[in-house]
């Protein structure tokens, strides 16, 4: 059946319905005005209202407004046509008659008004009474002694009881032996006004069988506002406490899992903690290693290589005094091999003082990194500029400076071999516990791929790892940024770092440090 089809069927029925009503309402009309013609010899003709007021009466409570008023209207003309003088007229011969018809037509009015007034408040308890009989919870009224005074069919599904067997008895009926003594409660707080909301209790069925029921229940007051009795609104919950306990079975599973994965997280988190800290300990030594193998290279080209130089040069210097009794061939190879031993010299004493900056040593930080960028500026033709705020750098511990002195070291290299910058930036500054160094240049700059890199621990040079790793020692921090427009390094060191962050056996003397930076110059 299409919609159209179904709503035209309802407003069909409707209107046969309507029909029927007023077809009634004309022939309760008729029939008692037949009744008063048949009973005119009896009753005579002083008083014609004595039947029709039974056909308006039936009209108002059975009937309906309208067809009320229908027949009505028919009554006061028919007993006008049929009972009045002149008959078989309707002219009003006097005003008595006026007025017997006006004063039926006033009382007519009444008793539609009343009955109208009745039947609606009829189908409106006939509608609540349905509602309430078509719920699905239960819905119970009891009076404040616990008896009980309705029972709709929600409750005879809920509880197995009937209405028959129910209604006039106590509540308690349906009470467990256990729950009972709260029913006296209920009742005071009840009387009292008070509303009870969510009782969740356990009721029985006649069956036997438990169910669990969420109850609402309240006070019900009459016309006056004094409470009555009490409605009970119950609805098993049974199936919904069946699911909160499965699903309070799976939650307390699933915490045992997450507390059983959690002490295992922790005891591999414990374990790569330790791993790690090995890992640690092992690049500081390295570190040392590295460092102490660097310094005995250095000491054995100034003290081995060094003084065989010497000896070298001084034997060639000894050669050269009696150079005319040499060819011109052989007076010319003195001079070149005592030139290239100068040469050696040289480099073998620069080479040294990178491995193992003395200055350091003996005036501090400051002039060991001037006299750096001093020999870096004559190899590679990169002009370097140093600031230092305040004007003076004091005396660090010698992990601080030898760390700096490396990373200007390495930053400095990395400038020559990657950024084509012909200028280079170095600040120096040492406040609020805190030295911080910065060197930038303008060169071509470091792609974002990679500077993503470098400042997130990833895939990196050994330079920068030794740079990181000295740094993180030393409880500082490490800021690589590129703009493509230059590069800038900046390092913050505490002037008194923590020394249970550095192990014991990976403290570098003043002298270590990486070598990276020197390869290539």
């Amino acid at each position: 059946m299409t919609p159209d089809k179904y709503d035209f069927s309802k407003v069909a029925n409707r209107s046969s319905y309507e029909m029927t009503r007023y077809a009634v309402a004309v022939l309760a009309a008729g029939a008692a005005l037949y009744s008063r013609y048949l009973l005119t010899p009896v009753l005579g003709v002083n008083n014609p209202y004595h039947t029709v007021w039974l056909a308006v009466v039936f009209c108002s409570w059975y009937c309906g407004l309208g067809p009320s008023i229908v027949s009505s209207l028919l009554c006061a003309s028919g007993v006008d046509y049929l009972f009045l003088v002149p008959y078989h007229s309707f002219r009003i011969q006097d005003r008595s008659q006026l007025f017997g018809i006006l004063g039926f037509l006033v009382f007519s009015g009444a008793i539609i008004a009343l009955g109208e007034s009745n039947r609606r408040g009829a189908a409106s308890q006939s509608l609540l009474a349905a509602v309430v009989n078509s719920s699905d919870d239960a819905i119970i009224s009891k009076n404040l002694k616990g008896i009980i005074t309705s029972w709709n069919q929600g409750a005879e599904r809920l509880f197995g009881w009937t209405s028959q067997e129910t209604i006039g008895q106590p509540i308690t009926i349906i009470i467990p032996p256990e729950l009972r003594d709260e029913e006296t409660t209920i009742l005071k707080r009840i009387s009292a006004g008070e509303r009870i909301d969510h009782l969740e209790t356990t009721r029985r069925k006649k069956t036997g069988d438990t169910v669990a029921v969420s109850l609402t229940i309240s006070p019900v007051r009459d016309r006056e506002g004094r409470i009555v009795g009490a409605s009970k609104i119950a609805r098993d919950i049974t199936e919904r406490k069946l699911v909160e306990a499965r699903l309070k079975a799976v939650h307390d599973e699933l915490e045992e899992r997450v507390r059983e994965g959690t002490a295992e997280f922790q005891q591999k988190n414990e374990e790569l903690t330790k791993q790690s800290q090995v890992v640690r300990d092992l690049s500081a030594r390295l570190l040392q290693s590295q460092d102490a193998e660097r310094r005995k290279i250095a000491r054995e080209l100034h003290d081995s290589v060094g003084q065989l130089l010497a000896a070298i040069s001084m034997n060639i210097s000894k050669v050269a005094r009696e150079k005319e009794k040499l060819s011109p061939q052989a007076e010319k190879c003195v001079e070149e091999n005592q030139t290239l031993v100068e040469q050696i010299q040289s480099e073998i004493r620069t080479l040294s003082h990178l491995l193992h900056p003395p200055l350091l040593e003996e005036i501090g930080l400051e002039s060991a990194i001037r006299w750096f960028i001093d020999g870096f500026t004559q190899r590679s033709r990169i002009d370097v500029s140093l600031e230092i705020s305040p004007s003076r750098l004091g005396r660090l511990t010698d992990d601080l400076e030898i760390a700096i002195f490396r990373i200007v070291q390495e930053s400095l290299t990395n400038i020559h071999r990657h950024s084509g910058s012909r200028i280079a930036r170095i600040q120096l500054a040492q406040d609020d516990g805190h030295v911080r160094c910065k060197i930038s240049d303008d060169g071509v700059g470091i792609p974002l791929e990679k500077q993503l890199q470098l400042n997130s621990y990833g895939a990196m040079g050994v330079g920068i790892r030794g740079m990181r790793e000295r740094i993180r020692q030393l409880g500082g921090t490490l800021q690589i940024e590129s703009n493509g427009n230059g590069t800038t390094v900046s390092v913050t060191l505490p002037v008194n770092p923590t020394q249970a962050s550095i192990p014991p056996t990976a403290k570098c003397s003043r002298n270590a440090g990486s070598v990276t930076g020197i390869r290539n110059i």
